[in-house]
């Protein structure tokens, strides 16, 4: 019993994991252009 609350638990995460993988990848892409309109232009970038 206590095998299939495991991976129960582990197949919850890995879709909350899947659902929010878009939101990390954007994110990171906003952190990188701001990086680089800082490095290019120079002042405080995008944001």
């Amino acid at each position: 019993m206590q095998n299939t609350g495991l991976m129960l638990m582990a197949a919850l995460l890995m879709l909350t994991l899947a659902g929010c993988a878009p939101l990390v990848v954007g994110g990171a892409a906003a952190v990188v252009a701001d990086e680089v309109v800082e490095q290019d232009k120079g002042g405080d970038g995008l944001f």
